[in-house]
C-alpha cells in the first residue's frame, strides 16, 4: 500500500468547478426522496390502522340483500381478530348467533352473527360492552335483544342487524334480567327480572343469571310499544317457549310447564319429568301438539333450597337427548332424539335442527327426522387451533339459530368469509407495506448509473 501511494502525484488535478456542490445537492436530494417515501408509507399505514381499530367509525358497507331463501354455510369460518362489528358495518339478517373463542390465556371470546344471505361475519359489539349477557336472536334473524351481565340494568338493548342501530327499551327500576323466549311473529319477548341483592363480588363471573333464576318474576315485553307487563303468578320462571300462534306460551316453574296467554291468564299446565326442562325458546312444536324437553344442563330449577344454575355461558359439551311431551289431545309423541347437545329449532313438525358434538369435540348442526331418526349434517364448526393467536382450540357457547328461517333453509357451500371493512383495511395495510418494502429494495438493488462529472469531457 505504501508503494502504491508513493506513485500518486504530489499535486492531484483540481476538481472541476462546482463539482463538490453538485455532489452535495444530489446526495441531499436522494436522502430527501427516501425520507418522503418512507413518511408517505407510514402515513398511509397509520391512517388505515386508525380506521381498522377505531370502534366508532362508520364505513359505507352495504348490508347483504335478502335472498330468495335463507342459507346456512356448510362450514362456519374459523376465528379472526379482523371481524368488523355490527355498528361499523351491518351485514343484514343473520342465520346464527353464538359466542366463539377461548379464554385459556387471554379473554378473546367474540359474540358473532353469521349472515343468512352470504358468508358475512360480524361481532355484536353491544354484547361485548355488556359482558356477553344472555341474548336472543329474532326469529327472522334481523335483530338481537340483550340484557346485561355486569349487574342490574335499567334497559334492554335491541340491535338492528340490518342498520346497526340500537334501541334502548326502559325497564323502570334497575333489575337483573334473564331473556327466555321470542315469539314467532317477532312482537313479544318473555323474560325474567328481579332486584339484585349483590353486585360483582365475584368479579367477572356472571352472578345475574343464577340470582334471577332463583327469585325472578315473569315479564312479557311488547316490542312494538316497549312496554313490559309483569305476571306475578309465574315465579320464578326457568325456561319458556311461545306457541306457533304467538298468542300463548309455556313457562316452566319447578317441574311444571304452565300455559298462559299474553295477558298472563293461566289455562293449563303440563308436568315435566324430574331432571328435565322445557327446551329454551324453541320447545313448542310448530304444529302446536308437543313440548320438547331436555335433561337439566346443570342442577335444574330452584326448588327453594337448591338449583338455579342456568348454565349460561357454558360451552357446548354435554350430550343429552330430546323427549316430547304431548299436549291435550295430541296423541302419541315422537320417539326421543338421542345424542344431542342442544335443540335449536324445527324445520317442519316432523324434523328438528340440533347441535351435536363428536368424541373429538367437533360441533355440528344436524337435521333429524322424527320417528325415523335419520340424520343429515347441515354444517360444521371450526374448533381447530385458531384461537388465542393460534395457541388454543376454539370453544362454542350460547348458540342460537333464527328459528323462523329454518323451514325455508338451504345449505350453501361456504365461501371466503366476508368480515367487513376491518378485513379489507388489513389487506390494504399489508399490500401497502409489501409494495413499499419492494420499492425500497428495488431502489437499493438497482445498478447505479454512471454519470459524467460536471465539467469533465
Amino acid at each position: 500500500m505504501r508503494d502504491l501511494f508513493a506513485t500518486l502525484p504530489d499535486d492531484p488535478p483540481p476538481l472541476p468547478p462546482g463539482y463538490l456542490d453538485a455532489v452535495l445537492v444530489r446526495g441531499r436530494r436522494s436522502v430527501r426522496r427516501q425520507r418522503i417515501g418512507a413518511a408517505a408509507v407510514c402515513a398511509v399505514v397509520v391512517l388505515l390502522l386508525a380506521v381498522l381499530v377505531a370502534p366508532g367509525v362508520q364505513l359505507p358497507v352495504q348490508p347483504a340483500a335478502p335472498s330468495a331463501k335463507p342459507g346456512l354455510p356448510d362450514r362456519f369460518a374459523g376465528y379472526s381478530i379482523l371481524t368488523s362489528t355490527v355498528a361499523q358495518a351491518p351485514a343484514g339478517r343473520a342465520i346464527a348467533l353464538y359466542v366463539y373463542g377461548n379464554g385459556e390465556s387471554f379473554n378473546m371470546f367474540q359474540p358473532l352473527v353469521v349472515g343468512a344471505d352470504g358468508d358475512t361475519y360480524r361481532r355484536v359489539d353491544a354484547m361485548d360492552e355488556r359482558n356477553r349477557p344472555s341474548a336472543l336472536l329474532a326469529p327472522d334473524g334481523t335483530r338481537v335483544l340483550l340484557g346485561d351481565d355486569r349487574g342490574a340494568t335499567g334497559d334492554l338493548i335491541l340491535v338492528d342487524l340490518t342498520t346497526g342501530e340500537r334501541r334502548s327499551i326502559p325497564l323502570g327500576d334497575r333489575v337483573g334480567v334473564r331473556l327466555l323466549a321470542w315469539s314467532p311473529d317477532g312482537r313479544h319477548v318473555a323474560y325474567s327480572a328481579a332486584p339484585l341483592t349483590r353486585s360483582g363480588e365475584f368479579g367477572s363471573i356472571n352472578f345475574v343469571d343464577p340470582e334471577v333464576a332463583r327469585v325472578g318474576t315473569l315479564r312479557l315485553l311488547d316490542l312494538s310499544t316497549g312496554r313490559s307487563t309483569e305476571v306475578p303468578a309465574i315465579r320464578p320462571p326457568w325456561t319458556a317457549a311461545f306457541a306457533p300462534d304467538s298468542r300463548r306460551l309455556a313457562v316452566q316453574v319447578g317441574q311444571q310447564a304452565r300455559l298462559i296467554d299474553l295477558e298472563g291468564r293461566e289455562y293449563g299446565n303440563v308436568p315435566v319429568a324430574a331432571g328435565r326442562e322445557l327446551a329454551a325458546d324453541v320447545g313448542w312444536s310448530p304444529d302446536g301438539r308437543f313440548l320438547a324437553t331436555v335433561p337439566w344442563l346443570s342442577d335444574g330449577p330452584f326448588n327453594g333450597t337448591t338449583g338455579g344454575d342456568t348454565g349460561h355461558g357454558n360451552f357446548l359439551w354435554k350430550v343429552r337427548d330430546v323427549e316430547f311431551v304431548p299436549l291435550a289431545g295430541a296423541g302419541t309423541p315422537p320417539a326421543p332424539v338421542p345424542d344431542v347437545v342442544q335443540l335449536l329449532g324445527w324445520r317442519t313438525p316432523g324434523s328438528v335442527v340440533v347441535a351435536t358434538i363428536d368424541t373429538a369435540g367437533h360441533a355440528s348442526l344436524v337435521e333429524v327426522q322424527l320417528g325415523a331418526g335419520t340424520r343429515r349434517t347441515l354444517s360444521h364448526f371450526d374448533t381447530g387451533r385458531t384461537c388465542e393467536l393460534g395457541l388454543q382450540g376454539c370453544e362454542l357457547a350460547d348458540l342460537h339459530l333464527a328459528a323462523g328461517l329454518l323451514p325455508d333453509l338451504t345449505v350453501r357451500d361456504a365461501g371466503r368469509p366476508r368480515r367487513g371493512p376491518r378485513q379489507l383495511v388489513a389487506h390494504a395495510v399489508i399490500g401497502v407495506v409489501v409494495l413499499g418494502a419492494a420499492f425500497l429494495l428495488w431502489r437499493r438493488a438497482r445498478p447505479s448509473k454512471q454519470r459524467r462529472r460536471p465539467g469533465v469531457e
